[in-house]
């Protein structure tokens, strides 16, 4: 028994001893589960008795600043442990970004508790600090599918199609129910959809993620095919819609850890992260979500780099290039390992790059002369002469496939080929076929769109539809217009309109900013259809009743009538300041006077009453530092 007692006492002060050995764990590389960033990266976490030691990596734009709060903390089961210590930046200071944009430091913390298996980091609980999520200490390296995503979405997603789905040309209501995997309101609070459709261009639209259940809901109504680009914090995914269906499609939100890892991967030859599909969905395109249709090579034609073709090729040398290149490629797909309908997907999106080729040659053309020779002013006429495409040249594109085969509107280039078949200006060959498609509806129609969705479509108009050779073209627009009526109808007495000065266009600015006098006036040119105007003025909106709120600065806005009217009044509710809506006269002579090419512009008054065009203040720091001096703050 003695003996016995010896040993459970031995073994006792080993276990003992154990327990109270310094600790040292190293973490290389771990997997994160989710970001609200792609900024940091967290490369290497030490463990020790004192401290948990994150290395950081930075990735941003060269040249501009970061900052880490000195607020920031990790979380672990409920628990917060504090930032004790920095190197390599200074909390709370602004570290600038090299010209490589990219940078590394530590984060010193309070030791987190043995046994911890994973963590968050929190760089202060402001809205758009940095936030990593599950942060793994276990050595994880992948996940699989998220439980509460139905089986039903991911048998719709994973399996093949036998066919590619054709589109439909069609009208209805479309109803979107985005569920987002693994949803923590950090994430994202809002989700965006940028509908590519196949009369009205690329329309945005924007919805609420409830914070209890991670759904947001879009309603809007749809005219033929479309396809629907996704984005929800920094995650990105896109499916096809049919019009009148409703569908529900799942993000996975631990893409937006997975892209922060296949980032490091890339950069320090790691392998990649195991594969994760980042949407599924239910409908009658969910198949085309299947992760084996798509390639990781790139078979497209590549046509905006500046570098497609030499401004110096004849008509016919540019169109032997296109030609040679289309056979080139179609036949790398051929050979490739894509199962059939992705071969067919890859054909044509190839297919519609070679329309687009041919459409726009001259264009192309003159894009290289000037990116060569950057000369970017096109005021100025160009030194040398393009030989321009015919006809003929496009007839020998037409030898090569149907250009006018409605199946090319599956293609993620819907919108660029859709334009190039329905350009009025581009002569196309009789032997194209596109009289006796789907083609030869569009191009009647398309030239009423603006009407309709100005809501200012007649009579006379729809009886130029009514020989189409298919119903759908005139049955769209008068849906249209009649659904624009109802919004339009709806948005009266909410929206105001200035009513722009009756005076000469010389005089113009200066009787805009008249009642203003003595003041700071921002004048923000803009218009709806432009994604960083919008992204711009939601940004400075809150800042009115912040820190740029005072009786001494003035906000105006001017658009145009490219801005779809029942759109502009639906959107300026939301903007507050003075709104004016010049015509085409108008606007061109302002962008004349202060030497705008392109928006968002600003021009700033100064309460002297000088005033000038500051598209510096398009960084918003500098914006409101600028106006805060100007205002007395």
């Amino acid at each position: 028994m003695k003996r016995i007692a010896l040993v459970m006492a031995v073994a006792a002060m080993f276990l003992a001893g154990t327990s109270c050995a310094p600790r040292y764990k190293c973490v290389e590389n771990p997997f994160i589960e989710s970001s609200n960033t792609m900024t940091i990266d967290i490369s290497k976490v030490e463990l020790t008795d004192t401290a948990a030691i994150l290395h950081a990596d930075a990735y941003f734009r060269p040249h501009y600043w970061i900052k880490i709060s000195s607020d920031s903390y990790l979380q672990a089961d409920g628990r917060k442990y504090a930032l004790t210590g920095t190197q390599g930046i200074d909390a709370d200071s602004l570290f600038w970004m090299p010209d490589s944009g990219e940078a590394s430091f530590v984060l010193m913390f309070e030791p987190l508790p043995r046994g911890t298996r994973s963590f968050d980091f929190i760089e202060s609980d402001c809205d758009d600090c940095f936030k990593l999520f599950g942060i793994d200490l276990t050595g994880k390296r992948s996940c699989g599918v998220p439980e509460d995503i139905p089986a039903e979405a991911v048998r719709a997603s994973e399996t093949l199609p036998e066919a590619l789905p054709v589109p439909q040309f069609k009208v209805g209501e479309t109803v979107v129910h985005l569920h987002l995997s693994g949803y923590r309101r950090e994430l994202a609070n809002e989700a965006n959809i940028y509908l590519n459709t196949l009369l009205e261009g690329q329309q945005p639209y924007t919805a609420a993620i409830d914070p209890e259940t991670g759904v947001a809901e879009f309603r809007f109504w749809q005219y033929g095919p479309a396809k629907a680009l996704i984005s929800v914090g920094t995650v990105n995914c896109s499916l096809w819609l049919a019009p009148g269906e409703q569908t529900d499609i799942y993000v996975d939100m631990r893409n937006t850890g997975r892209r922060i890892m296949s980032r490091r991967a890339e950069k320090k030859g790691l392998p990649q992260p195991g594969d994760m599909p980042s949407s599924y969905a239910t409908g009658a395109y969910a198949s085309l979500l299947s992760p084996s249709l798509s390639s990781d090579a790139y078979y497209g034609m590549d046509l905006y780099t500046g570098l497609f073709a030499d401004y110096r090729m004849t008509a016919a040398e540019y169109t032997r290039h296109v030609v040679d290149l289309y056979k080139s490629l179609a036949d790398s797909i051929s050979r490739s390992d894509l199962p059939a309908v992705g071969k067919e997907l890859s054909l044509i999106g190839l297919q519609q790059d070679a329309v687009v080729a041919m459409a726009a040659g001259d264009e192309l053309r003159e894009h290289n002369y000037r990116s060569v020779n950057d000369k970017w002013d096109y005021g100025e006429p160009l030194d040398v002469k393009i030989d321009p495409l015919t006809t003929d040249n496009r007839a020998e594109l037409c030898k090569l496939f149907d250009v006018a085969d409605p199946r090319l509107l599956m293609g993620d280039g819907m919108l660029d080929y859709v334009m190039a078949l329905t350009d009025g200006g581009i002569a196309w060959p009789e032997g194209a076929g596109i009289g006796e498609s789907f083609a030869a509806d569009l191009r009647k129609a398309m030239p009423l769109v603006s009407k309709a969705v100005n809501a200012a479509l007649t009579d006379d108009d729809l009886k130029t539809l009514e020989g189409l050779r298919d119903p759908f073209c005139r049955e769209a627009l008068m849906k249209m217009q009649e659904n624009m009526l109802a919004r339009l109808k709806e948005a009266e007495g909410r929206a105001v309109v200035e009513p722009t000065p009756d005076v000469a266009v010389e005089k113009l600015f200066d009787a805009i900013i008249a009642p203003y006098k003595g003041k700071v006036v921002f004048v923000d040119f803009w218009n709806t259809w432009c994604g960083p105007c919008r992204a711009a003025i939601k940004a400075v909106e809150p800042l009115k009743s912040g820190e740029l709120k005072s009786d001494d600065l003035v906000w105006i806005y001017i658009a145009n009538g490219t801005s779809p009217i029942v759109t502009y009044k639906e959107m300026i509710p939301d903007i507050r300041g003075k709104h004016f809506r010049l015509n085409d006269e108008q606007w061109m002579y302002l962008c004349d006077k202060f030497g705008i090419d392109g928006i968002p512009s600003y021009v700033v008054v100064e309460k002297s009453g000088k005033y000038g065009l500051r598209n510096d203040l398009r960084d918003h720091d500098r914006m409101k530092s600028e106006l805060k001096k100007m205002i007395g703050k």
